[in-house]
């Protein structure tokens, strides 16, 4: 039998947590020290960002990674 993975909408948790707060996509990334650009195109494109990016969103969310 095959186990269904796991789905995390990891791109939807980080807009969740950003609208939670007021902020812009702007301020996410001021806060988290990545480009607006970066974060930006993660949306467009419905990329996942990296571990390393997203510890820094969490850092500048003020959340745990877990």
């Amino acid at each position: 039998m095959e186990r269904e993975k796991p789905t995390f909408d990891i791109l939807g948790r980080i807009e969740q947590e950003r609208l939670a707060r007021g902020w812009s996509e702007y301020a996410l990334a001021e806060n988290s020290g990545l480009t607006q650009s970066t974060i930006s195109t993660w949306r467009r494109r419905n990329l996942q960002p990296n571990v390393a990016s997203l510890e820094k969103i969490c850092s500048g969310l003020g959340i745990s990674l877990s």
